[in-house]
């Protein structure tokens, strides 16, 4: 015969499930709670006593919002009043105080459970609050070490680009006279002196290649002369070479210089989004502007190309996935870059419809 459910017993395998749930609740690894609609602890689990170092029956019956640091508690009271009014879930970064330790960074997640008949205010929240403190600090010190490396890449660019004009570009220089000096040493053959004008062409197209390499670079003009002068140059050259006709504009101030990172980061933005459009967009027009608040910097480069599909461009990579091609490796490339000094990075493109991308970087610390 089937056991069955006595009229004040639970019906048959729901104690096991409800064991099993308070098993996997208090041996979670993230912190747990339970709270009624106002944020008064009804459960926590192990984690969560772990979290604040309190014993679990001291948590029991205290609001919540007691546990967060100084400055943070409004958060926790506006999640409860969200899910007050209907909200099936929240989620926010605040800080708890843990005894003796001072503030942990924390990413909670709240639930509502089920409703109360007679208002949308739930009977229980479900809360799931994770310590991020250590990854904050691995964040944080991988970020300085990137915003070295990216120091350290700039200088070693800079050291290279004056060793090509300053080693390279004047021993090209002594070639070339000397060849001159050969051409005015006497008579000579017609066919040496169409030899001649063979080395001198390459010599001159040598020293073109050599000039645009150190450019590229690390313009000279960006160092000595700021960032309108090195763009407006590069702009011109790189329209030259590509044969796309653009349009330079200065919104702001004219001449206006920013901290040398800000420069770099902006300059650097204009030329990989110009390399794109050269490489990818097969455009007919580009344009370039560099505008300036006193708060902000912007850069933007602007083309009627093709434009491409940025989702699947910037779609996220699985674990151990390793970005593919120039368009997702140059985003990547300038969403990191901007980022380092506190800035955005909006890309607006449609296929068929052109590619507009705006980097903006605050001007205060």
């Amino acid at each position: 015969m089937h056991e069955t459910a006595g009229p004040d017993e639970p019906a048959p395998g729901s104690l096991d499930r409800r064991v099993r749930y308070q098993e996997a609740f208090e041996f979670a690894p993230d912190c747990q709670l339970v709270t009624n609609p106002v944020g008064i602890i009804l459960e926590a689990n192990h984690a969560a006593a772990a979290l604040v170092d309190h014993r679990k029956e001291f948590l029991i019956g205290k609001p919540l919002p007691l546990f967060a640091a100084e400055g943070s508690r409004s958060r926790f009271y506006e999640c409860i009043w969200r899910l007050d009014l209907g909200a099936p879930n929240d989620a926010f970064e605040s800080k708890l105080v843990r005894r003796g330790d001072g503030p942990r960074d924390i990413h909670a997640v709240a639930r509502a459970g089920e409703r109360q008949t007679d208002s949308r205010a739930p009977v229980t929240i479900h809360w799931i609050i994770r310590d991020v403190t250590e990854w904050r600090r691995a964040e944080a010190t991988r970020t300085e070490l990137q915003r070295r490396l990216t120091t350290a890449q700039e200088d070693e660019r800079q050291r290279v680009a004056r060793d090509l004009h300053d080693g390279t570009g004047q021993m090209l220089t002594a070639l070339s006279l000397s060849v001159r000096a050969v051409r005015d040493a006497g008579p000579l053959t017609q066919e040496a002196h169409a030899r001649l004008d063979h080395v001198q062409r390459l010599i001159d197209e040598l020293a073109r290649q050599v000039h645009d390499l150190a450019t590229a670079l690390r313009p000279a003009a960006l160092d000595d002369l700021g960032l309108e002068a090195a763009t407006r140059q590069f702009v011109a050259n790189w329209s030259k070479r590509a044969k796309v006709p653009t349009d330079f504009q200065i919104i702001g101030p004219h001449g206006r210089r920013f901290p040398p990172e800000i420069e770099t980061v902006l300059f650097r933005v204009v030329q990989e989004g110009l390399t794109n459009v050269a490489k990818h967009a097969g455009a007919s027009r580009a344009a370039v502007m560099i505008g300036s608040t006193a708060e902000s910097a912007v850069a933007v480069v602007e083309d009627d190309g093709t434009g491409f599909d940025m989702e699947g461009v910037t779609k996220t990579l699985l674990p151990g996935e390793a970005p593919t091609g120039h368009a997702r490796l140059g985003i990547l490339g300038m969403r990191e870059r901007v980022a380092l000094v506190g800035g955005t990075l909006e890309i607006e493109t449609t296929p068929g419809r052109g590619t507009t991308v705006i980097a903006r970087l605050p001007l205060q610390p």
